[in-house]
């Protein structure tokens, strides 16, 4: 029987570890990063929550270095994934204005935190951040949005919620016009949870690879 520290301890781990609750998505999700990532080196996990993906990639051949802005998502992630020369964890809360200032990597992770930035910073700010994230990968740029219009904002974009075409459709779209059509390819759909049974991930090619 669990005591009622361990209770609590396994309640605020839950409560920041969204990927703890993604374990199957997570792992389809890292096996199509994997899949088009080979050569790579180094990873930028913007958003990294609780690390699970970083500590793959550095797992994996990778220097892999995860952004997060839950200080409570980030020590589980510390705690878990304990950093060391090939893998590292900061707490950085990206802005449209600071961006620029992260390092550029073969490999930029943007997974699930997209609809943030739309939130707080409107779809012209995390437009910005999105497109200088670009800049910074040297070989792919992966990118997952949220599913449903309510995790946006007030001014959410025009899909239909739960709607594979539809969210596939307008990310495409989206994603083009930032980076060329003919870079932009989706790659499937993953399992995420009962108010989002899916989302969906996308790879930017930014630079061909060389062989």
């Amino acid at each position: 029987m669990k005591s009622p520290f361990k209770k609590i301890k396994d309640f605020v781990r839950g409560r920041y570890d969204y990927q703890r609750k993604r374990q199957t998505g997570n792992e389809q999700r890292w096996q199509l990063i994997q899949d088009r990532s080979m050569g790579a080196r180094s990873l930028l996990d913007v958003g990294c929550n609780t690390g699970r993906l970083t500590a793959w990639a550095a797992e994996n051949g990778f220097f892999a270095l995860g952004l997060e802005t839950n200080w409570d998502a980030l020590a589980v992630a510390r705690r878990q994934c304990k950093p060391n020369l090939t893998l590292a964890f900061m707490h950085f809360l990206v802005t449209p204005e600071n961006v620029a200032a992260l390092p550029v990597e073969d490999v930029v992770l943007c997974l699930s935190v997209y609809h943030q930035w739309h939130k707080n910073f409107g779809h012209d700010g995390a437009q910005k951040i999105l497109k200088t994230l670009g800049a910074k990968a040297q070989r792919w740029l992966f990118f997952e949005p949220a599913s449903k219009q309510s995790k946006y904002g007030d001014k959410p974009p025009d899909f239909t919620d739960r709607d594979e075409r539809s969210i596939v459709d307008y990310n495409l779209t989206m994603l083009s016009g930032l980076f060329g059509e003919k870079n932009v390819e989706f790659l499937g759909a993953t399992p995420a949870g009962r108010s989002e049974p899916f989302r969906y991930l996308f790879a930017v090619q930014m630079q061909p690879l060389t062989i």
